[in-house]
């Protein structure tokens, strides 16, 4: 479940190969690198649905889009770069320091890049409009994500990259300032980061941080694509000069012009400090990524989180003594991901589950497991009529488990990525409401669709039929603990009473669909 988000078979729990065997099959499974993006979509905070999404217009109109095309190529990007990386067996230092990055073709409508329509859906490419090249620090949808609200200068954004790649919480460090700074007077805050001690703790850290990211506007929100639209695209000269030359119309309407080689100098403009990296003056993101990764701490860093996430652990509950263990593996590997997470996996902390505590099944690893046992996918409609009118409205076929706008992803314990930044990692009442109508869906319809199918196409009812005899159906519940829980062993009186009382009751189908409905409950099994 940690690796691939999906029970092992039957065969899988009653095979000779040692558990190191196993996993490593496991990390060669294509469901592995879907662990990845999710583990990067929760560190980055990018599956955001219910934030509004830029609109269907320009060219995505023309192209018969709707809005769940547009999110997923906005969002799906980042998280595709980083699984590719792990696919290819390249080292995670890349996610840093790459000079490509990924598009399909929406992504590439919607920011001008390169897209071969006969190739493959998702392409490498580079970004056209002059910015550095650094993986992640470069992209897009990252920077549109985390925003440079008001007039902070981009320290958000520098502080975001030393929390999530260095694990330096320099917003969370403790310091006592004067309240003698009007911090209305964009003037006189640039000057007390520079002058007062106690502004300049962080600031001496923090403003060379953000210096690298002054080319990128501090935000493209819907609403300025729409009023980008709605004036043609084009500023009016006769309003005279723009306020900023960087923030016409036209550089909000596909493709977006997030970035402005002019704009990359204007911490010049405030006298704050110039790009920089802990002390040690640089260039532009190329240098500020291979910075990052030669300092140990990133090293140590991701050992923690990815242990944290895969184990469900804070990522400062993982000790130092075991960051320094995982990081020597990670770098003795070439920043090998595979290398890290089978030491995680394999490490006897995982052996000792009382000093970890026990996990929940994740949403996304709830959804995977669903599928992959009976081929359902919760999904849903909600398309009012007449929803091509409206460019915010159009989503289509939604599933309900990697939705917060339509469906349950933060109520089983997920992030939305917006108002819910952590997950859950222990029972709740939502997740507890929302399991027992998902288990009720998946097994009336496995159901239905395995005894409406020849016996060897079926996924859970293979080899019996509804008029086996009880000595059948007993075995085959055998067999169905061992497939569903992983509990090949299992005595199966309990479920034979529960099936045999609902079949006096009713029939043999209800007794399934009631017998699976537990098993799909029984988080204690995931």
């Amino acid at each position: 479940m940690q690796i691939r988000g999906v029970m092992p078979t039957v065969e899988e729990l009653g095979s000779a190969p040692e558990l190191e065997v196993l996993v490593d099959a496991w990390l060669s499974d294509e469901a592995f690198l879907r662990t990845v993006e999710d583990l990067a979509a929760e560190l980055l905070l990018l599956r955001t649905d219910t934030r509004h999404q830029l609109p269907v217009l320009g060219p995505l109109a023309v192209a018969g889009l709707d809005q769940a095309e547009v999110y997923r190529a906005t969002v799906e990007a980042p998280l595709r770069f980083a699984s590719t990386l792990v696919a290819e067996d390249r080292p995670w230092t890349e996610v840093l320091t790459a000079d490509w990055t990924l598009t399909n073709s929406t992504l590439a409508a919607i920011y001008g890049l390169d897209h071969d329509p006969d190739g493959p859906e998702w392409q490498r490419t580079t970004w056209t409009d002059g910015r550095p090249m650094a993986g992640w620090l470069s992209d897009s949808e990252v920077w549109r994500r985390h925003v440079s609200n008001g007039s902070n200068f981009h320290r958000g954004r520098a502080a975001f990259v030393a929390d999530t790649f260095l694990c330096d919480d320099i917003a969370g460090r403790e310091l006592s300032v004067a309240g003698t700074v009007d911090i209305t007077d964009e003037a006189q805050v640039a000057q007390a980061v520079r002058d007062q001690p106690a502004c300049a703790g962080c600031h001496q850290t923090l403003d060379p941080l953000a210096a690298f990211f002054w080319g990128y506007k501090e935000q493209i929100m819907r609403n300025a694509v729409l009023d980008a639209y709605a004036m043609d695209c084009t500023w009016d000269w006769s309003l005279g000069e723009p306020d900023r030359g960087a923030y016409r119309p036209e550089h909000f309407c596909y493709p977006l012009q997030l970035f402005d080689v002019s704009e990359e100098q204007g911490w010049q403009d405030w006298d704050l400090r110039g790009p920089g990296f802990y002390g040690q003056p640089l260039g532009d993101l190329r240098d500020l990524g291979a910075a990052i990764v030669d300092d140990p701490r990133f090293a140590t860093c991701t050992a923690r989180t990815f242990y944290a996430y895969l184990t469900q652990v804070e990522r400062d509950q993982v000790s130092d003594s075991l960051a320094l263990e995982l990081a020597d593996v990670l770098t003795s590997s070439d920043w090998s991901i595979r290398a890290l997470t089978r030491a995680i996996v394999l490490h006897p902390t995982q052996s000792r589950r009382d000093a970890t505590g026990p996990m929940i099944t994740r949403p996304e690893q709830y959804a995977r497991t669903l599928h992959d046992l009976t081929g359902f996918r919760w999904e849903t409609d909600l398309d009012p009529i007449g929803c091509q009118g409206s460019p915010n409205s159009c989503w289509g076929t939604v599933d309900l488990l990697s939705s917060d706008l339509f469906g349950f992803r933060a109520l089983m314990g997920g992030v939305d990525g917006s108002a819910v930044l952590d997950p859950t990692h222990w029972p709740t009442p939502t997740r507890t409401l929302a399991v027992q109508a998902l288990a009720a869906e998946a097994a009336g319809w496995i159901v239905a669709e395995d005894f409406a199918r020849p016996s060897e196409d079926r996924r859970l009812f293979g080899g019996i039929d509804t008029d086996a005899n009880d000595d059948e159906i007993r075995a085959h519940m055998v067999w169905l603990h061992g497939r569903v829980l992983g509990e090949p062993d299992a005595d199966v009186e309990a479920t034979w009473e529960l099936f045999v009382d609902v079949r006096d009751r009713s029939d043999t189908d209800t007794a399934w669909r009631v017998v699976l409905t537990a098993m799909f409950e029984d988080l204690d099994g995931w």
